[in-house]
């Protein structure tokens, strides 16, 4: 493998790799966006579902690449020497001024948001009995107020809604399943 960096920002290195593959095929060009800060098991970025009250909360971010809102929980990068649990807390708290008691914070394992693309994993949690704090919530672009959402609606959700991001998605369904296995 040869690797040449065609591009970078603050947050990912963007990367054509000249590979050649166990059949002897060359592909010369083979994108791949690789996170600057990654942690144990390549962990760049986790997702956090907040649920209390027995009901879920996303926020309807405005994608300027998808010209529309799309449903998230909230995401964000880990910071250098920082764990995944705390990065939760503090995304958590930065975009929604929502805090939750670490003891409550439940980890769902992570996934690869797209192997072929991406050189970085997202570790997903649930935030149980989340408490609103008096924090400002840290405005970004796109960023919304919250919005609740029961079981059902998840459910149905999951199954008919097509704005949603996939780190939410894939969050949702280890949640239900999670809770699911707790009754």
């Amino acid at each position: 493998i040869k690797r040449k960096n065609i591009c970078s920002n603050s947050k990912f290195d963007i990367y054509f790799d000249h590979i050649i593959s166990h059949n002897k095929e060359e592909i010369k060009d083979f994108l791949v966006v690789k996170p600057k800060v990654t942690i144990e098991e390549k962990i760049a970025g986790i997702c956090v579902l907040p649920y209390f009250h027995g009901e879920f909360f996303l926020m309807n971010c405005w994608r300027h690449q998808f010209e529309e809102f799309i449903y998230q929980a909230p995401t964000g990068f880990v910071e250098k020497n920082e764990k995944p649990f705390e990065t939760a807390i503090r995304e958590l708290r930065e975009e929604t001024s929502l805090v939750c008691n670490p003891n409550n914070l439940i980890s769902l394992g992570s996934f690869i948001p797209d192997a072929g693309l991406v050189e970085g994993r997202v570790a997903l949690f649930l935030a149980k009995e989340c408490k609103k704090s008096n924090d400002q919530v840290d405005k970004e672009i796109g960023s919304s107020q919250i919005t609740s959402f029961t079981k059902e609606d998840i459910k149905n959700f999951l199954e008919n809604g097509k704005n949603i991001g996939g780190s939410t998605l894939i969050t949702c369904m280890r949640s239900l399943k999670y809770l699911k296995l707790q009754i």
